[in-house]
Parts: structure tokens; C-alpha cells; sequence
């Protein structure tokens, strides 16, 4: 006798999520959705992150958006799921949480603030709990066009700042100009080049761009004071103490402050699960981006980023995501845990 699988309504689910307002530090609503969502009392409940399920494996989502951009609610429209969050990442855990109600074995974990900085992340408080003990394989859902992202990005956010001598701008030579100091400043890093760097067979790319700019207080003030932000992504193997003495290097005529450092994390391929989701999913590619991972690397568990969301659409104005990619996701992952 054959067994029917109902196939869960994929479509309607992240509709439904992307519809709860959930903009980081304001996610309690999809909080609360998702207790009443998913079966069974978790086994870890902060207010801030959900832990359900046990297993080997964890199947983790963050709950919060980026603000909204005049799209919410969302709509469902030529095969495609629209509206804020759709592809990063209410598409993920639509699918996690259709996984958990189908009673797929397995970890499910939720959590909130994943778009601002790490500091901010709640998850340390799970990791101190003792709960994640066991653990083999962590799979982040972030939106990866439902092909696996090997590793992750460090991601470093500083500002720099120039000092100089304020003075009437038809006098510049009675002062020091901050801004043209700054200018001097960033010579060297203009100047740079991407970084290729090579692990496990996947390229990461390492960059430093100037992202913010201030300084000057009237048009005919010579300024005292620039700043500059400067985004470094660095590529694993660098530890954090690394990449802030590169970036140091870079800028070494400025006052140099390091605003957050989120850390790089492997490829994590040659874990056995992470092997036996690669059968599943053969194409990989190195996760130009930072995502959770990083944080599970730092415990000394192996992760790896696979999701349905699509990584073009990721924090645009129309973002969506295909239903194929969700139901391709959603049946990749439950053969997946079927198979452990």
C-alpha cells in the first residue's frame, strides 16, 4: 500500500509570514506565530529565540526583515511569493516550520535580530544553555537560490577619523583641512584591489569599500573633523584579530574604531552530513556574504547555508521568491532528514 505525503501549501505559509510585521528588535508578533505554528512546546523560549526538535541536525531562520519598503502586505503573482522578507528569509521558514508540522526529525531553531549587528544576536544565550549539545550539522536557510553557500564573509564595520585646524575657507593655509587629510587618508585603499582568496576549492573575494562620508559644518569653514566608514568582508581564515590589523594597515594615518567584527566562517564540506547533503545538492558555491553560520563555526559547529530564497531579490523593494524553490527546498530537506 502506498503512503500519501501531503504536500503543504508552501505559498500561502511565507504569504502568511511575510504579512506579521517583523522588523529587527520588533519581531514579537512572528514570535508568537510561530509558538502557535509549530507543534510541541520548545525546549527553549527566551522570547527571543525558539528552540523545538532534537537530532543531529538543526534547521535554523532568523525571524526579523529590514524595514519596510512600501511592501507589506505581500501577494502571491506569476508563480512567485512578493513582499518584505520573502527571499531573506520567511521563504526558509515557511519551509522550516512546514518540515517541523510534517514531524520530520530534526532541530528547528528561530531567532530574531539577525540583520543588525551581531552584538545584538540572541543567540549566545542558547549557545550558553547547553541545548545545542550534540549537534553535527547546523543548516542556515538564508536565501541561496537552493544551491548550497559554503562558508561566509567576516564582516567589519569601522570609522575613521581626520583630524585637522578649523580656519575661514579663503584662508585654508591658516588651517588644516580634515577633509583633504581624509582624502590622503583613503589613497592606499582606493587604490586596492579585490582579494581572491582560495579554500576548499571555492573563491572567496575579499573587499573594502568606503560606505559613509562626514565632516565640515558650513560652506566657508575650513572642517577640524572628517569620518569615514569603511565595510571590510573578509574571507575565511582570518581570524578577527587578522582582519583588524589589515584594515589597520590600510588607513594607517587615521584614528581607526572597530564598530562591530563579525566573524568568518569555513566551508564546513568535509563534514559527513554537509557530504551527504552535497549528493542532494551538488552545486556549491562560496557565501559571498555573512550569514549565522559564523556564529556556529565559533561554537565549533559545522554549517552550511542552504535556502529557497533568491539571493537577487534579497532587501529589494520587490522582493520575492519562486513557490518552485520553495517546494524544491522543502522536499530536498525532508529526504535530507529522512536520510540521517
Amino acid at each position: 500500500m502506498t503512503t500519501v505525503v501531503a504536500v503543504p501549501d508552501l505559498a500561502t505559509r511565507t504569504l502568511q509570514l511575510v504579512d506579521v510585521p517583523s522588523e529587527s528588535r520588533f519581531e514579537s508578533a512572528l514570535v508568537d506565530l510561530v509558538r502557535r505554528l509549530v507543534p510541541g512546546a520548545p525546549l527553549f523560549d527566551d522570547g527571543e529565540v525558539l528552540l523545538y526538535g532534537e537530532g543531529p541536525i538543526v534547521l535554523a531562520g532568523h525571524l526579523d526583515t529590514i524595514p519596510a519598503q512600501s511592501n507589506i502586505p505581500g501577494r502571491i503573482e506569476d508563480g512567485n511569493v512578493h513582499g518584505l522578507g520573502a527571499s531573506d528569509m520567511k521563504a526558509g521558514i515557511a519551509v522550516m516550520v512546514e518540515l517541523a508540522r510534517a514531524g520530520a526529525d530534526g532541530r528547528y531553531l528561530f531567532f530574531t535580530r539577525e540583520e543588525v549587528p551581531v552584538s545584538e544576536s540572541p543567540l549566545p544565550a542558547l549557545f550558553e544553555s547547553g541545548l545545542l549539545a550534540g549537534t553535527e550539522l547546523a543548516v542556515v536557510l538564508e536565501p541561496t537560490d537552493c544551491i548550497l553557500h559554503a562558508g561566509c564573509l567576516g564582516n567589519i564595520q569601522a570609522r575613521v577619523g581626520f583630524d585637522g585646524e578649523s580656519a575661514h575657507s579663503a584662508r585654508p593655509w591658516t588651517g588644516v583641512n580634515a577633509i583633504h587629510e581624509l582624502v590622503r587618508g583613503l589613497e592606499e585603499l582606493v587604490r586596492l584591489e579585490p582579494l581572491d582568496v582560495e579554500l576548499d576549492g571555492l573563491t572567496y573575494r575579499e573587499v573594502v569599500s568606503a560606505v559613509r562620508v562626514e565632516g565640515g559644518i558650513a560652506a566657508n569653514v575650513v572642517p577640524a573633523e572628517a569620518s569615514v566608514e569603511l565595510n571590510y568582508r573578509y574571507a575565511p581564515g582570518r581570524s578577527r584579530e587578522e582582519a583588524e590589523a589589515r584594515l589597520r594597515s590600510l588607513v594607517p594615518h587615521g584614528d581607526l574604531q572597530i564598530l562591530s567584527n563579525s566573524p568568518a566562517a569555513p566551508p564546513a564540506l568535509t563534514n559527513p552530513l554537509a557530504a551527504r547533503l552535497l549528493e542532494l545538492v551538488p552545486e556549491v558555491a562560496p557565501k559571498q556574504a555573512w550569514t549565522p553560520v559564523a556564529q556556529f563555526a565559533e561554537q565549533g559547529i559545522d554549517a552550511i547555508n542552504y535556502g529557497p530564497g533568491e539571493t537577487a531579490y534579497a532587501h529589494k523593494a520587490d522582493e520575492q521568491v519562486p513557490i518552485a524553490n520553495l517546494e524544491r527546498c522543502y522536499a530536498t530537506l525532508r529526504t535530507f532528514l529522512g536520510s540521517v
